[in-house]
């Protein structure tokens, strides 16, 4: 009898071994199969994001709203991640929240010129971040009217006017003083609530970050813009380091263009060489002055974007004089 209770003993213990076996082995593999899902579907996302930053390159004042699997997207300099999966991009000219959260996405590309179009600038970003905008001046408005209406954005004359939400993310873009934090605001994790302070105009200024701490604001480091689509990249980037990114790729695709038209003006000047053409030629000649001032070597700075805001106004009448006397177009 206690042999064969010990072979009754075993062989429950066998049927339990083996079961656990089965069931560890059935486990791993709808684990597997998930996981080769998971990163099926990140995958595909990611492929999704190319096609947009392509297409970016050849539409120009677009705004769309995409579809996509619910994803946590990562954005950083040159390179988008979506967990495990992630792609290195050179020269990758995209604005964009550090940390896209949901199952949309919003795009918009805008033209970058310095007179002539240089590139295209990229931004893509979320529906249920809140943008806020803080101010009353003319820049603030146009800002306010050149960002899609697709996102979910606010317009108040000061901070204090904030209202507490839901969202999980809040960025706020101020025309005037930081120098108080938003009441509202104050239960929001820190790393939820960024914020850019403009001064300047719409040729240009200085763009301050700014991150929550506290009932109170960090500063995240300062840098500087051109033009509009260059202030509107600084409203969707959460750092001074991730909007220079950008705008540093942008610069370099401006010096290419611009030693295009540098060639493509000393070209004018030598067929207009003639007497007949000595206004044509005088034209060009002030042109190539200001296209080399504009030319940056592939840097942004605070002096490069001086250099071209002023170039850039001189040589923009100067390619109206040319269409005035019938002369060529410089670009």
């Amino acid at each position: 009898m206690d042999k064969k209770g010990f072979e009754v003993q075993f062989n429950w213990i066998f049927v339990l071994v083996a079961g656990a076996a089965i069931l560890l082995f059935f486990s791993a593999i709808v684990i597997k199969q998930k996981s080769v899902a998971d990163i099926s579907t990140k995958a595909t996302v990611l492929k999704n994001v190319e096609a947009i930053i392509t297409g970016a390159g050849i539409s120009t004042d677009t705004t769309n709203t995409i579809s996509i699997p619910e994803s946590s997207i990562e954005i950083s300099c040159g390179r988008i991640s979506l967990g495990a999966v992630s792609k290195q991009y050179e020269n990758l000219i995209l604005f964009a929240p550090a940390s896209i959260k949901g199952n949309r996405l919003i795009t918009q590309t805008l033209s970058f010129n310095a007179p002539y179009k240089a590139t295209n600038l990229l931004y893509i970003t979320n529906p249920e971040i809140r943008y806020i905008l803080i101010g009353s001046s003319s820049l603030a408005k146009e800002i306010n009217k050149t960002l899609p209406s697709e996102l979910k954005k606010e317009f108040y004359k000061s901070l204090s006017d904030i209202k507490g939400t839901n969202n999980h993310k809040v960025r706020i873009i101020a025309f005037e003083s930081m120098t108080e934090f938003p009441k509202a605001l104050a239960k929001m994790p820190d790393s939820d609530v960024t914020a850019v302070r403009v001064n300047g105009d719409a040729e240009k200024g200085i763009i301050e970050f700014w991150q929550k701490e506290g009932n109170s604001w960090q500063s995240n480091g300062k840098s500087y813009y051109i033009g509009k689509s260059s202030l509107i990249g600084a409203a969707y980037s959460d750092t001074a380091e991730a909007y220079e990114c950008g705008m540093q790729n942008a610069f370099s695709k401006l010096n290419l263009v611009t030693k295009v038209n540098i060639d493509k003006t000393n070209k004018l000047m030598q067929k207009s060489s003639d007497a007949r053409q000595v206004q044509c030629t005088q034209f060009y000649s002030n042109a190539l002055a200001h296209l080399n001032k504009i030319l940056p070597s592939g840097t942004f700075s605070q002096e490069s974007i001086n250099a071209i805001a002023e170039s850039a106004k001189s040589l923009a009448e100067e390619n109206k004089n040319s269409q005035i006397h019938s002369c060529p177009l410089i670009y």
